[in-house]
């Protein structure tokens, strides 16, 4: 698991404990940075302090704008409990920001790397990636760093020319790459990894179709069902209550590990909506 930390010093080496020699933590050193370690990393989980980089006074501004930039990016909200801090964590919570760990208070290792670990998304693309991985060692380091940031963050690349950009390989050759490691082409990598993070936020009470398409780039919720239906054999109200975990990625993993989505009469623009 990679996690960016927007954190106070005291913070980030409690936070640097809690993940251990397991899980890598990206240090940012402010909110520019922060922006820059999100783009070019495969950030898993991304934890924010409100008196990060803001002097005495808490600030959510800039918590609000990465927020608003990566939706998609399960966000926990790393803070201490004092007059100061209290009503900026509120407005954060009202804002469904919910995820709040108390620095000194719900912050022993065990619990916090809990926190981090079960944020929506984080096994499933590790569990993922483990299945991928066989196919993607045979395409540059490049290439697989790419897929592995889609599927860890997979709003965070806009098309296969992002995915390309990030692979640092012509877009014509992300396809040969990704053809001859026997994995769909760039488009449908990406709808797969939307598709993975959909079925990890549609596990939400509350959730809704509507703003997981709306987190995940999708044009509307129909694209996303549309894509989910090519993925994995069926809609997303069927994956949420008739599909375990386990049983989605293996399906998920089976289709971009295969030519389905070439052979299936779709066109690439109807499959995914995942712009070119």
């Amino acid at each position: 698991m990679h996690v960016a930390a927007c954190v106070q010093p005291q913070k980030l080496a409690r936070l640097r404990g809690a993940a251990g020699q397991t899980h890598a933590v990206h240090a940012a050193l402010d909110w520019a940075h922060v922006d820059a370690i999100i783009r070019r990393q495969p950030i898993d989980v991304l934890v924010v302090d409100p008196q990060f980089d803001a002097g005495s006074a808490p600030r959510t501004d800039r918590i609000r704008a990465i927020r608003n930039k990566y939706r998609a990016l399960p966000m926990v909200v790393y803070s201490t409990l004092t007059a100061h801090t209290l009503r900026p964590l509120v407005e954060l919570g009202m804002e469904g920001l919910g995820q709040i760990v108390l620095f000194g208070l719900d912050d022993d290792p065990p619990h916090l790397r809990q926190v981090l670990e079960l944020q929506p998304g984080v096994r499933l693309g590790e569990q993922l990636m483990a299945l991928l991985r066989p196919c993607l060692e045979h395409t540059p380091s490049g290439v697989a760093a790419a897929i592995e940031r889609a599927v860890r963050n997979p709003a965070a690349l806009r098309g296969v020319g992002d995915l390309a950009a990030a692979a640092s390989v012509p877009r014509r050759s992300l396809y040969r790459h990704l053809e001859r490691a026997g994995l769909v082409t760039p488009r449908e990598v990406l709808a797969g990894a939307r598709v993975l993070r959909a079925y990890a936020f549609l596990g939400i009470p509350g959730y809704t179709l509507d703003l997981a398409a709306n987190h995940l780039r999708f044009s509307d919720s129909d694209a996303m069902a549309l894509a989910m239906k090519v993925a994995v054999g069926v809609t997303p109200g069927r994956a949420r209550s008739r599909l375990a975990p386990e049983a989605f990625v293996r399906r998920l993993a089976a289709y971009m590990m295969s030519g389905v989505a070439a052979a299936n009469g779709l066109d690439g623009h109807a499959r995914t909506e995942v712009a070119a």
